[in-house]
């Protein structure tokens, strides 16, 4: 039985690899040339390498995981004219220890939907952390989000901050149920996660503001002069959060809303894409205003402000 072994390569300063993905699984059939896994130097981050297959075969002898770290001159696997690993004198599985050294730079993504590979495309943006892998218990184990590996769901979430990973994303975008955002966060923190600050280059925050832990600020947003923005809240694409604003907690704003100077919006509210809110309103916990609506009075808590409408609205002569 002809076989290939498909080696780690060496790096200048001698430093090992991040196996950011991997593209196969053991007894797979691929061709030459097909991209096997893609490798993160710990030395320089911007160090990429793919390694693809010496010749066509298969998959055998697979010896890592995705998120794992890997040495210079370690096997990955075997590529085989047959699907058998008799053959291959056995060798040492690369493994990860039970327990790491913190990464400062190191985090997980938990959820690969649509906000999820908008939080990615984030992250990569901003070019200050390394993305391990994705959460998401409705996607398989092995599958990538934007290339991310897809590492498990919810049960994994201990094991993976044990191995040293301590930053976690909450990707789950929550629209129309901000309980969902609110449940995913309580998961994080019970396995032991902390949740970093996001802000995307494109962004601008005034250095006043202040922004709170695993608030996310999405591309061409602005941030005011002397703004708080609470706990876990999303400002999308465009969203503008004028002078003095105070934001609670998992607030969402959609693509585009806007705040005048002074408002209030208390927990759990969500404005829809290009609503606009006036001067010195408060918008009341759990309130849900629709697209293109015009705010110019406060707005009761879990009240549903209807989209394109003006409220309050008119009285009827």
């Amino acid at each position: 039985m002809d076989t290939s072994a498909v080696a780690i390569p060496k790096t200048e300063d001698g430093t090992g690899f991040w196996l950011s993905a991997l593209l196969i699984q053991e007894g797979q059939p691929v061709q030459k040339g097909q991209p096997l896994a893609r490798l993160e130097s710990q030395g320089k981050r911007d160090l990429l390498e793919e390694l693809s297959s010496p010749r066509g075969g298969y998959v055998v002898g697979l010896r890592a995981a995705a998120g794992q770290i890997v040495q210079p001159g370690e096997i990955l696997c075997y590529i085989c004219s047959q699907p058998s690993i008799a053959m291959i004198q056995p060798g040492p599985r690369i493994t990860m220890p039970e327990s790491i050294s913190f990464d400062p730079g190191a985090l997980v993504i938990f959820g690969g939907g649509g906000h999820g590979k908008t939080v990615i495309d984030l992250v990569r943006a901003m070019g200050t952390y390394r993305i391990v892998g994705v959460f998401d218990d409705s996607l398989p184990e092995g599958s990538d989000v934007l290339g991310v590996p897809v590492l498990g769901g919810e049960k994994d979430l201990t094991e993976w901050h044990n191995r040293g990973i301590q930053l976690a994303v909450n990707a789950v975008g929550g629209i129309g149920n901000y309980r969902v955002r609110v449940k995913i966060f309580d998961l994080l923190s019970h396995a032991g996660f902390r949740f970093p600050v996001l802000v995307h280059p494109s962004a601008v925050v005034e250095r006043s503001a202040i922004l709170e832990t695993g608030v996310q600020v999405l591309a061409q947003s602005y941030v005011g002069s002397a703004a708080r923005v609470g706990f876990g809240t999303v400002l999308n694409a465009g969203a503008i959060v004028s002078h003095d604003c105070v934001l609670g907690q998992v607030v969402n704003l959609s693509p585009g809303a806007t705040l005048a100077g002074h408002v209030r919006v208390e927990n759990h509210a969500q404005i829809g894409m290009r609503a606009t809110v006036n001067m010195q309103i408060t918008i009341g916990e759990g309130a849900l205003l629709g697209n293109g609506c015009t705010v110019k009075a406060d707005v009761p808590p879990n009240t549903r402000v209807r989209a394109g409408t003006i409220w309050p609205v008119p009285n009827k002569q």
